[in-house]
């Protein structure tokens, strides 16, 4: 009979985001050797999931200094008035006061009673295996916190998709960030780091716990017949370009269409550029700030879609295109970066980030900074760019999913008795 493990994340499958396709790929490993337990936000899907022998759903806050995510064209304009005392309020004071208590233990106890009800039930009835908790939700560091209080002896491991105490955005609640490093310290027995950014962060914090690099990857399934064509005879008469994946948090989209339309008046090259995702408040205004009436480039928004469709959507297009903050991260690598890789689509990034930059710049395409100028030079040195995908089944999900199985084992086994850790070597 297999063993029982609890799976902790924000999204389950069927959700049309890159973490939602994630945890389908990984589950779908996952379920061969364990009986899993899923934990996910119910704001991300009511269905249980697919995966799950047992899914429970807890409750996240919500709050009205979010921005709302729109269906492009159909984003919402404020009423000024309206607009003008939400800006008043959304200064980063305000924003961090509030969101210290959105985000607090406090009000997740306070509103999940009944999935707190479930696990005492839960563990009372089961013998945990190990439970995998992926970050940087910290909702399930709480509900980790309380399963460890119940049966301290679960082995726990936790994925770090991005450091928690982040400063991307104005307003964060860094007392309660701060609390949430300090629980996870406290409560991993393993960790998995998806960058070598994040690797170095919490090893220096976490000298006893075993810390461990395993990137990202890709859906081996969808991208086997994928190859990459080069740009063998210079710029065509059209190119077409497409961004998974929402925009949001000022990343500054506004530099992004400026490039593209200063690179069309300098080359005559006709541009369709597909954004496929959402657009918060700020996305929607740089959008309808550029003018680009009467020229050659079309920028379409095309909202969510099954991640099938725009899968077929980026293999179609000619360049793949990433928008970063503009002050930039040392630490995630986003992982649409993986899809377009496996796609072999040469990769525009107007990003700062310089894990990214060392993946992708010079190698799978080009990064450049949030400049018009710079957006254009990039689309010249991509259009002349020949790019090696050959590498690109290093970051195959089920590499991905089979190192991740083996970290948890050895974990378990360690928590058991059965042996002391060495780390495994750590992919490329």
């Amino acid at each position: 009979m297999k063993n029982t493990m609890i799976v902790i994340s924000d999204y389950t499958e069927g959700e049309p985001v890159v973490a939602s396709v994630r945890f389908e790929g990984l589950m779908r490993h996952f379920q061969e050797q364990y009986r899993l337990v899923v934990i996910s936000d119910g704001k991300h899907g009511a269905r249980p999931s697919r995966f799950s022998n047992i899914h429970l759903a807890y409750a996240s806050p919500v709050s009205s200094f979010t921005q709302t995510l729109k269906d492009g064209e159909n984003a919402v304009r404020k009423h000024p008035l309206k607009d003008r005392a939400e800006k008043l309020l959304r200064n980063k004071w305000v924003l961090s006061a509030w969101r210290n208590y959105r985000y607090s233990r406090f009000k997740f106890v306070r509103i999940n009673p009944a999935l707190f009800r479930q696990l005492d039930q839960l563990m009372e009835q089961q013998e945990i295996q190990a439970v995998f908790v992926t970050v940087p939700d910290v909702y399930g560091l709480y509900i980790l916190d309380y399963i460890k209080a119940k049966c301290p002896g679960v082995p726990a491991i936790i994925e770090i998709r991005d450091i928690i105490n982040h400063s991307i955005g104005e307003g964060h609640p860094r007392l309660t960030y701060r609390l949430a490093e300090a629980k996870l310290a406290r409560l991993a027995d393993g960790v998995v780091a998806v960058s070598q950014g994040i690797l170095r962060h919490y090893q220096s914090g976490t000298d006893r716990i075993p810390v461990v690099l395993i990137k990202n990857g890709f859906d081996d399934t969808q991208f086997t017949d994928c190859r990459y064509l080069p740009f063998t005879s210079g710029p065509p008469e059209s190119l077409s370009l497409v961004h998974l994946g929402s925009i949001y948090k000022g990343r500054n989209l506004k530099s992004l269409i400026e490039g593209l339309r200063a690179y069309h008046l300098h080359s005559g090259v006709r541009i369709r550029f597909d954004l496929i995702g959402l657009l918060d408040q700020q996305a929607y205004e740089d959008l309808h700030s550029v003018d680009l009436t009467g020229i050659g480039v079309n920028v379409r928004v095309l909202g969510s879609m099954d991640h099938e469709k725009a899968v077929q959507r980026l293999k179609e297009a000619d360049i793949a295109v990433i928008l970063t903050h503009p002050r930039g991260s040392d630490y995630a690598i986003p992982g649409k970066t993986f899809e377009y890789i496996g796609a072999c689509k040469p990769i525009l990034a107007v990003t700062r980030d310089p894990e990214l930059i060392s993946l992708v710049d010079g190698r799978y395409g080009e990064c450049c900074a949030h400049d018009a100028e710079a957006v254009a030079s990039g689309m010249n040195r991509v259009i002349d760019g020949h790019y090696d995908f050959s590498d690109r089944g290093r970051y195959s999900r089920s590499r991905q999913a089979q190192s991740l199985l083996d970290f948890i084992g050895d974990i378990s086994r360690v928590a058991q008795g059965e042996r002391t850790f060495r780390a495994p070597r750590p992919l490329p």
